[in-house]
């Protein structure tokens, strides 16, 4: 059967299928790796503060990322839980940097007076 001969629906099975399978599961664990170095900048401020600002762009690209493949359809359970387990660690990341940058400017304004 030609891809002329196709119906809507056939061509959107074949995509969906094509799309399961060109491993998803990889996507989730960039996901998973971006929000884990999002939350570990957070950890590094005692020791390198700069260190910290990091967890913004490193927390906005695991929840990009692992939001990417769930849209996709990540095929592996295991690819699932990455995505989702990267959303939650960036997202951590994006709100304690968020937290920090409050935090420093309260101090700043504390300690000005």
């Amino acid at each position: 059967m030609s891809t002329d001969q196709l119906t809507v629906t056939d061509r959107l099975d074949r995509l969906d299928r094509l799309d399961r399978a060109t491993g998803g599961h990889q996507t989730g664990m960039a996901s998973l790796v971006l929000g884990a170095c999002a939350f570990l900048a957070l950890g590094t401020l005692p020791a390198a503060p700069y260190l910290v600002l990091l967890a913004l762009p490193l927390g906005i690209a695991a929840v990009v990322s692992g939001v990417r493949a769930l849209r996709r359809g990540v095929a592996a359970p295991s690819g699932r839980t990455a995505s989702v387990t990267g959303i939650a660690l960036g997202s951590l990341g994006v709100l304690g940097w968020a937290a920090l940058m409050v935090l420093w400017y309260l101090v700043d304004q504390a300690v000005s007076r």
